[in-house]
């Protein structure tokens, strides 16, 4: 069993092997779920309300046109989301724009779809699976019109290092699966994360990186969350970066 180093958002490790590469399978899963606990609430959702608000995958790629009944609206996915606090800020208050929020972690999936059904939101689905399966093998090229990645495990120590979610292989995937002009929006709290990135993006002539001034509406003025509140008093500063996918 590994041992346990950061907690991201909720109580869920990411875990990638330093063999990991996108495009090849790998017989280790690229995280580990800590045993946490599962309020009734969460239990009942998780029983009750996936069928009427996840995606359930099967053998072929995701039809998300037929997800979402097909709405034309422009589909952005939201990586990780912990306990969903901004995934369901962002579809409360633009349901011009669907979301898709992709998670392995039971109580946040449980938390997500309590809200979804309270709040009668049609244009947020749930998707429970890892984001390296799910797209290299359930997502079609070109789309997503913009992925968000909040908060990414940071795994601080150097030899873990390998470990981290947005390494410039992965960021190659995301190429693939971003719609052309699409962008990518990544929030950290850890500086050499943020710079690694950083580095990754503007060495690739294939991301524009954007001034923040250029942030889409759904991401301005997001909620403070109980991570970034813990991250602040602990004196990390939170970066953001936005690029966006240009021709090769």
């Amino acid at each position: 069993m590994p041992q346990l180093l950061h907690l991201k958002r909720l109580d869920r490790i990411e875990i990638m092997p330093s063999s990991f590469r996108p495009g090849l399978k790998n017989t280790e899963k690229s995280f580990v779920l800590r045993k946490g606990r599962t309020t009734s609430a969460q239990r009942r959702a998780l029983k009750c309300l996936k069928k009427q608000h996840t995606i359930q995958l099967g053998e072929d790629k995701v039809d998300f046109s037929a997800a979402f009944e097909g709405s034309p609206k422009k589909l952005i996915a939201d990586v990780g989301f912990g306990s969903g606090e901004s995934l369901l800020y962002m579809a409360d208050r633009f349901d011009e724009v669907n979301f898709v929020g992709i998670e392995v972690y039971p109580p946040g999936i449980g938390s997500a779809l309590n809200q979804i059904e309270q709040n009668k939101l049609t244009n947020l689905k749930i998707i429970e699976s890892d984001v390296f399966d799910l797209l290299e093998t359930k997502v079609s090229n070109e789309t997503f019109d913009a992925m968000i990645f909040l908060y990414p495990d940071p795994w601080p120590k150097r030899k873990h290092l390998k470990r981290r979610l947005l390494s410039e292989d992965f960021l190659n995937l995301l190429y693939d699966k971003v719609a052309m002009g699409g962008v990518v929006f990544c929030k950290t709290d850890w500086e050499d994360y943020y710079t690694q990135v950083k580095k990754a993006v503007v060495s690739d002539n294939r991301w524009l990186r954007e001034d923040l001034t250029s942030l889409p509406e759904y991401l301005k003025s997001l909620p403070q969350t109980k991570y970034e509140k813990k991250a602040l008093i602990e004196g990390r500063e939170p970066r953001e970066l936005l690029f966006r996918k240009t021709p090769r």
